[in-house]
């Protein structure tokens, strides 16, 4: 019910006309073309359409031409400006009018359609889509608002018109691809650090921002959600392990390696050496024991469940129910698109090793080589008792509240998003604890 809310209350943001009332008229409009009478209310749902009035333009066609050349006036725009469906039908007879009178729909739909999209991937925290009731409308997918800006149409949609007081309000110039994280980019400036200074990432934010809103965990199990949480427990309890085992120690860096970059490797290694499981567990994301967890089960089986209860239980669960514990079911579950590494928006947990910064500048290949946050907010449910389809709130509200909490130094400070994960869970966790406490007390009360 939140997530339907959330989407209608973008649809009326962008004052977009309801699917149901575009098809009752066109069922309408077919009626009278086959001669029966005009259908009751007709004329008061044709009158929907004019209920959004669009705004005076601010500057006349000349003035904006000598004001921002290369800015035109959207044609979509202006054709629904003149129309007037409901006095249309009240002055057609024949059936070929009224043919004419239901075409009048088609750019309707086309805002409710383009509309439904824009809603359903919001990023959390949403601003333009609540305060620009034009961004919808003003989606060009051809590129006519634009002169001399080569071939824009139908490709890889980029803002067009931040800023610029002549353009009529920002808006989409290309296609609907990559429309999530083209939504998160225009919405992550919108986004306040909590600290002074702080360093985020261009490409890493629209990209967790997506990250956290393209999965839905409508039919994940509780059985998954416990796994997704066992598996980073249990690659804890191999870290904590191997400080004191040289063997384990050696088998759980030949694991990391595969994933970790040499210096980080050098690091845990050297921590463990030293016995200091809590140094090396502090280098480690999510992401990270996670995979040292399935690539231990992998390796050797027979010792699976032999170094912790997590590892025990975890091996039960598996024994239990195989296709819900299952790595591919748990990729695909808390798994994250990759557009820029696999050319995919299915969700997937890929193991490699994190790309560094390009020429000074981050990358779509560094955002995407980030896969712990789901994971994380994942077992963070798990232990507040919540079901899975709660992430579908929790996800999205969190990853906006870490990507404030980052603090950066510089590009290749990758542990601030660790840093600045574990401070939203705490967070999170603090407030979930002072929230049953009030309820304990106010039960108590009573």
């Amino acid at each position: 019910q939140d997530l339907a809310y959330r989407m209608q209350a973008a649809l009326d943001a962008q004052r977009l006309v309801s699917l149901d009332t575009l098809f009752d008229l066109a069922d309408d409009l077919n009626q009278m073309a086959r001669g029966k009478r005009m259908p009751p209310g007709t004329i008061q749902l044709a009158g929907e359409l004019r209920e959004f009035k669009m705004p005076k333009p601010l500057f006349s066609p000349g003035e904006r031409a000598e004001w921002s050349y290369g800015l035109l006036s959207n044609p979509h725009i202006q054709a629904e400006r003149l129309i007037d469906l409901a006095k249309t039908v009240e002055g057609s007879r024949s059936s070929s009018e009224l043919a004419l009178a239901r075409g009048q729909l088609t750019p309707f739909l086309r805002d409710t359609l383009v509309g439904l999209n824009y809603a359903y991937y919001q990023p959390p925290g949403a601003e333009v889509l609540y305060n620009n009731p034009l961004f919808v409308r003003s989606h060009d997918f051809l590129g006519e608002t634009i002169i001399g800006a080569g071939e824009p149409s139908w490709k890889t949609p980029a803002i067009f018109g931040r800023g610029w007081t002549a353009s009529g309000g920002a808006h989409l110039v290309g296609s609907m691809v990559d429309l999530p994280y083209v939504l998160a980019e225009v919405e992550q400036d919108f986004i306040v650090p909590e600290n002074v200074q702080a360093l985020i990432w261009e490409d890493m934010a629209p990209t967790l921002l997506t990250d956290s809103v393209v999965p839905r965990w409508w039919r994940v199990t509780p059985n998954e959600l416990h796994a997704a949480a066992l598996y980073q427990e249990y690659g804890e309890e191999l870290v904590t392990a191997a400080a004191s085992n040289r063997e384990l120690l050696q088998r759980a860096i030949d694991i990391l390696s595969q994933r970790l970059l040499p210096e980080k490797s050098d690091m845990v290694e050297t921590a463990l050496l030293r016995r200091q499981s809590e140094v090396a567990l502090s280098q480690l994301a999510p992401a990270d024991t996670f995979y040292l967890a399935a690539g231990f089960r992998k390796d050797f089986p027979d010792e699976a469940g032999k170094w912790g209860k997590a590892g025990e239980e975890l091996e039960k669960l598996s024994q239990q129910y195989p296709q819900e514990v299952s790595l591919d079911r748990l990729s695909e579950d808390f798994g994250v698109p990759h557009p820029a590494l696999a050319d995919t928006y299915a969700r997937e947990l890929l193991n490699v090793k994190p790309f560094p910064t390009f020429l000074g500048y981050s990358s779509r290949l560094l955002a995407e080589s980030w896969e712990s946050n789901n994971l994380y907010w994942a077992r963070l449910a798990d232990e507040m008792g919540d079901p899975p389809a709660m992430l579908n709130i929790l996800a999205p509200e969190m990853t906006r509240r870490m990507i404030a909490n980052i603090f950066a130094t510089d590009l290749e400070d990758r542990p601030a998003l660790l840093r600045a994960l574990r401070e939203t869970g705490n967070e999170f966790l603090k407030a979930r604890l002072a929230s049953s406490q009030k309820e304990s007390a106010a039960s108590g009360g009573l």
